[in-house]
């Protein structure tokens, strides 16, 4: 994979679509699964590298080490939103007035420029706000931040934004998890056509499909 330019991938969705499920084929020695939630996994079975960070400084840690570890091939991190939660809690204590929000902003900033610059293709799950334009009327579901520095503006550092979505399915007492791969106007979802053709607009929320598919396209 040292080859490639690797891949970041956000995962954007309300809780229980499924976002943290979709990992659940991912390899569990060559994953490095840095736990924000602090949640326990919603599948049977943990990865070797199941690492809960105390704080954002730690976060951001983690992803450098797990960068480091010649074993690991993929970093996943749940969730951003856990991360920025952290940051404003660590923001308010520390500081004052605007200071509180800059050095939140900073924070963001921070975080993209680690997940950016990782050599290894990268996860990242996140919640969505609803954002309405005043000119044209319009909604859309953007990844959640406090502020208006960050506002709309997350996804643009990442290659593939999926949105996990679930629908039911008759005659199934469990809803059916999905992705969807393009902006249908209520949405940021990007994905290069190629990867999965250009006709496909839904795919089972398989993190691990999407990773083997982003390795296979890009080799």
């Amino acid at each position: 994979m040292s080859n490639r330019y690797p891949y970041k991938t956000l995962i954007v969705g309300a809780s229980g679509r499924g976002k943290t499920y979709s990992f659940k084929n991912m390899k569990r020695d060559s994953t490095y699964f840095i736990n924000v939630e602090n949640k326990p996994l919603p599948f049977k079975g943990s990865f070797k590298y199941n690492v809960v960070p105390n704080d954002s400084t730690s976060v951001l840690n983690l992803i450098k080490t797990g960068n480091s570890l010649a074993e690991t091939d993929c970093i996943v991190v749940d969730s951003f939103s856990a991360f920025t939660d952290m940051l404003m809690a660590e923001s308010r204590k520390t500081y004052k007035g605007w200071d509180i929000m800059n050095k939140y902003n900073e924070g963001i900033a921070t975080f993209n420029k680690y997940v950016k610059n990782c050599k290894k293709e990268v996860f990242v799950t996140a919640h969505y706000e609803v954002i309405a334009d005043e000119m044209s009327g319009s909604r859309e579901r953007r990844v959640k931040t406090k502020g208006k520095e960050w506002e709309g503006m997350i996804e643009k550092d990442y290659t593939i934004v999926l949105y996990a979505d679930s629908k039911i399915v008759e005659g199934s007492p469990r809803p059916e998890h999905f992705f969807s791969l393009v902006n249908d106007g209520s949405t940021s979802a990007k994905i290069p056509p190629d990867i999965f053709g250009e006709d496909i607009a839904q795919i089972p929320n398989d993190s691990a499909e999407v990773l083997r598919k982003i390795v296979e396209f890009s080799s």
